[in-house]
């Protein structure tokens, strides 16, 4: 909208001022040692705007040939740029070769220059880290702007790197919330909770997650597991895992009916010695699709002696899938459960015929 106004205050310009300097041409000499020059208003008028553009696309020619982003006439000034911008290109190769030595001393030298430079400092950071130097990657983090969610990542996402999650979930708590639409942002809150153990915090964002799309669908189906199963299991301890309580009913219908949930209440009931009712939440949850995922938490639950139901939906499930490793691994955790050793070896075995990774 600007320019359209800048046009045509220039159009209405034109159309008053063009007449008056075509009948009144004025005169402009200039004498230059023994030169002379000669010329009208409008003529030294369109001589400058000539010149002008003859500045501008020289400028842009320079830009092309040296790969800089803006000219500056200031020789020195444009030297120490060149160079900085340089030094951010070796800084990026070194990084991407994951050379933290040299990425972290060439990003340094890159930082001393303005362009770009809550990039240079990131990178920086992260090259410091790498090398050893938490002192001068902490300087970096500092260095960026406080307001900008760019330094929140960073710092918590250096302290998870040092295994301090709690740290971490401290640096984020008053800057991730219902209303966060930063999905990297809430991506490394909902790992820093996870790994710091905070279940109740982390099972309150999980509609936020959901409504933003912190994740994509895969990643929050393998997730799930990754959360609901530990999450609920803990939970449980003390007073018990409450399916009214607040932060529970708040999840959507399809989190607390999911598998990964089922998991969760069946592993918080054999913990609490109810190993039939765990085994029957189980039995009316499990699907073979979800079985590769399920497994590792599966294997945690206490069931002891009551697995009847479950062995006898792998037996239903192995009549159509003979081949299928992870219901032999099914079948081996439930063959232990009930003491059955021989059995449970030769079903092992069988699970790692036809799916080796489970070794």
């Amino acid at each position: 909208m600007i320019k359209v106004l800048l046009l045509i205050v220039a159009l209405a310009a034109a159309m008053l001022l063009g007449p008056i300097f075509v009948n009144n041409p004025g005169y402009i000499k200039i004498i230059v040692a023994g030169y002379v020059v000669e010329m009208t208003v409008l003529g030294f008028i369109i001589a400058l705007v000539i010149l002008s553009l003859g500045f501008w696309i020289l400028g842009i020619i320079i830009r092309k040939l040296f790969r800089v982003k803006y000219v500056s006439f200031n020789f020195f000034r444009w030297r120490r740029q060149r160079k900085a911008q340089q030094a951010y290109e070796l800084g990026l190769q070194a990084f991407a070769k994951q050379q933290w030595p040299q990425a972290a001393e060439w990003l340094n030298k890159a930082s001393a220059d303005s362009f770009m430079q809550t990039e240079k400092h990131l990178l920086a950071a992260y090259a410091e880290f790498y090398s050893g130097n938490q002192t001068q990657a902490d300087e970096h983090v500092e260095a960026l702007t406080a307001e900008d969610n760019n330094k929140r990542f960073v710092q918590a996402d250096l302290l998870l790197r040092q295994n301090e999650p709690a740290k971490a979930c401290a640096v984020l708590n008053d800057h991730v919330n219902a209303d966060t639409t930063d999905k990297g942002l809430g991506q490394l809150y909902i790992y820093a909770l996870q790994q710091a153990g905070q279940w109740q915090t982390l099972l309150q964002l999980v509609p936020a997650a959901i409504k933003h799309k912190w994740f994509d669908n895969q990643q929050w189906q393998q997730l799930r597991f990754a959360i609901y199963p530990i999450a609920l299991s803990q939970l449980s301890q003390g007073i018990g895992f409450d399916e009214e309580a607040a932060y529970w009913q708040a999840l959507p219908s399809k989190e607390r009916k999911s598998t990964a949930a089922a998991l969760g209440k069946a592993w918080a009931l054999a913990k609490s010695g109810q190993t039939e009712a765990a085994e029957k939440v189980l039995a009316s949850h499990l699907t073979l699709e979800q079985l590769p995922s399920a497994l590792p938490y599966l294997k945690q639950i206490p069931l002891g002696t009551s697995v009847l139901k479950l062995r006898k939906q792998a037996q239903c499930w192995l009549r159509d899938n003979e081949s299928n490793g992870y219901i032999y691994a099914l079948l081996a955790h439930l063959a232990e459960q009930e003491g059955e050793q021989a059995h449970a070896a030769v079903a092992w075995q069988k699970a790692l015929q036809y799916e080796p990774s489970l070794g």
